[in-house]
């Protein structure tokens, strides 16, 4: 088995190729993957319960893949990667592995060109800003695969650390996007076209009273019914779209509430990924609409991107 490591990942695959092989995969929707399994364990030496995640997913004809990911709270008191795993790609014909890859550079890219690609749909026409709400990991990920599908005039970061928002905007200006720092989001979040969530939080960070109208919010953080970024105002009077309507629903802290208030229902969410990709046309019903995504992550998005990283190694081989 060959090991892939991160620059390789980050040289030779581009937002715009995997928006658009997603966007296939969706279409097509063949790749099998049945929900994420989640266990809770404990470290000898803490109580406090982590979380292992295991994602398998197939093509039935050419590929076979899985991810490992371990989620530990206690890390970020130690410097430690808050979320670890690791990826590896079968051939489905005789069960060889094929390539190995840390799963943490694949992810951020996969899971901010499905936030990207859900956005394409939903946005209006004529949308110019974007407003991220966390500035950690996935935030750079994030600005960069939403201005690959539509190229912001503004883009605005904020998160509570504001010397992590410094080193990003660095980061982001060597590849020619502008991006500006807030020190409130709530000075921008009325009036901004897109806002995209990246945050642990178990409390709501946003309201209906810190938002506009034609909106388009994308929310990506939680993924556990203890986990919120939105109140169920929000989630009321928004159309809901999910990456799924077999996991999500029931995982997602914002739509677990939603549902259990009777505000929600899996009838009234009104589509996923697939139902999304069906046709290249916009799903909204007018510029005054507020949508939102919600997603927690799929195996099927992990077996798309390791398939693409798989054939870019193929293509350096020869």
């Amino acid at each position: 088995m060959i090991w892939i490591d991160e620059n390789f990942i980050t040289e030779h695959v581009s937002f715009n190729e995997l928006i658009q092989e997603l966007k296939l995969a969706f279409r097509e929707n063949k790749i099998q993957s049945p929900s994420k399994q989640v266990y809770n364990y404990s470290g000898s030496k803490n109580a406090e319960k982590n979380t292992f995640l295991f994602m398998p997913s197939w093509d039935n004809k050419t590929f076979f893949g899985t991810k490992l990911v371990t989620i530990t709270s206690s890390n970020k008191k130690k410097q430690l990667p808050y979320i670890q795993g690791i990826y590896v790609l079968f051939d489905a014909k005789n069960g060889s592995p094929l390539i190995g890859m840390d799963a943490k550079v694949m992810t951020n890219i996969r899971t901010a060109a499905t936030s990207a690609l859900a956005a394409s749909f939903l946005i209006t026409e004529k949308a110019s800003s974007l407003l991220i709400i966390g500035n950690g990991n996935l935030s750079p990920y994030f600005i960069k695969a939403h201005n690959s599908v539509r190229r912001y005039k503004k883009n605005y970061l904020w998160g509570r650390n504001k010397a992590s928002s410094e080193i990003i905007k660095k980061q982001l200006a060597k590849e020619s996007i502008e991006v500006a720092i807030v020190d409130d989001f709530k000075e921008v979040s009325p009036i901004v076209d897109v806002i995209s969530c990246l945050t642990s939080a178990k409390a709501p960070i946003l309201t209906q009273a810190y938002l506009g109208r034609g909106q388009h919010i994308d929310l990506v953080g939680s993924f556990s019914p203890e986990m919120h970024e939105v109140t169920t105002e929000v989630i009321k009077n928004s159309s809901v779209y999910s990456d799924n309507l077999n996991t999500t629903p029931l995982h997602a802290g914002e739509l677990v509430k939603a549902i259990s208030e009777n505000v929600l229902s899996l009838k009234t969410i009104q589509g996923d990924l697939v139902s999304l990709c069906k046709t290249d046309h916009s799903k909204r019903k007018n510029d005054l609409e507020n949508t939102l995504f919600k997603s927690t992550g799929m195996a099927f998005q992990d077996l798309v991107i390791a398939q693409l990283i798989f054939k870019k190694h193929e293509q350096t081989r020869k």
